[in-house]
């Protein structure tokens, strides 16, 4: 099993940390192996996520023990490192999501981001028998649609025929069809309106199993939250939270970067939508156009992908 793998790389390279010696410019204080039992559902518990200040965590992503060890696993079984897939609700599929972001962009003052685009630009984001030349950034992901939330991306109903099998939820569709190095996930937006917080905590943690199970580097983002419903959106984002935390995951705290942007960065004629510049080019990482929401969070995603590309590349 590509869990029992990932737990044997977990335990190998924190006994490497704990040896020493040539990883000091990553070294970090070991931690407990995460417990990868999937969740019972009415095991959560309100409590456990009471104290999580949103404040508190860093907008970018560290590069964790677990995330190195599911790189490795995802490696052994011939994923590709240059392909991330979208998965999400009508803020990840919608084409102000990265798909403008090819290597023509203007990238402002992070023209050191420029590697991590050419890195994942180009290679074809989908393989098998039909023809796909998208790459990452264009493809809008068989894990990602308008309406989607957190129990949709695991129904066979909602999966693609074109590329799905039978009994195949998109989440899995997905992975198989792309065999992703990384998924960047973000859920809230319509979750927040259609679910408890109990139901919202058990779909997320499936959904992150089933990444690590295959392999797949799970990016967690927090989300800009719902106006209408600001007290469950805050409650919403310390599950995000807490689950990145139980996981040893990579986390974006996207809530965070939004913050000091007008509105949040949430376009309030729609909130279930982020502002977009008025030039419609959403990847030119200009001053103007980093006071949309949608520029922002393409920023910090490009963001965290070096972070993680790099520091996991090196290691691989």
């Amino acid at each position: 099993m590509m869990v029992n793998r990932v737990l044997r790389l977990v335990c190998r390279l924190v006994l490497v940390m704990v040896a020493g010696t040539t990883i000091v410019a990553q070294e970090e204080t070991p931690v407990p192996t995460p417990d990868l039992t999937p969740p019972t559902f009415g095991d959560f518990d309100p409590d456990s996520v009471a104290d999580i200040d949103l404040e508190d965590y860093p907008v970018l992503p560290a590069v964790t023990a677990h995330a190195r060890a599911i790189y490795a696993a995802g490696l052994e079984a011939r994923n590709d490192p240059r392909i991330f897939v979208k998965v999400g609700d009508c803020m990840t599929v919608a084409p102000e999501f990265l798909t403008m972001c090819g290597p023509d962009i203007d990238f402002g003052e992070y023209t050191d981001l420029q590697e991590v685009v050419e890195h994942f630009a180009g290679a074809p984001a989908r393989g098998g028998a039909q023809d796909w030349e998208l790459d990452s950034f264009a493809d809008p992901g068989l894990a990602s649609a308008s309406g989607y939330n957190t129990t949709s991306v695991l129904d066979p109903l909602w999966a693609d025929p074109t590329w799905c099998k039978s009994n195949e939820g998109p989440l899995a569709c997905a992975y198989r069809s792309s065999q992703p190095g990384f998924a960047v996930i973000m859920f809230g937006t319509n979750d927040v309106q259609a679910l408890e917080p109990d139901y919202f905590d058990y779909y997320l943690r499936l959904i992150v199993l089933e990444t690590i199970e295959r392999g797949v580097v799970p990016v967690l983002n927090t989300f800009p939250g719902r106006p209408e419903l600001p007290e469950k959106s805050a409650r919403f984002n310390q599950i995000i939270v807490k689950i990145a935390t139980d996981y040893d995951l990579p986390l974006i705290n996207l809530w965070l970067a939004l913050q000091d942007l007008p509105d949040g960065g949430i376009n309030m004629d729609e909130t279930i939508h982020l502002t977009a510049p008025a030039d419609g080019r959403w990847c030119d990482f200009t001053e103007a156009n980093l006071q949309a929401g949608y520029t922002m969070r393409n920023l910090v995603t490009l963001q965290a992908l070096d972070v993680l590309w790099r520091g996991l590349d090196e290691e691989g």
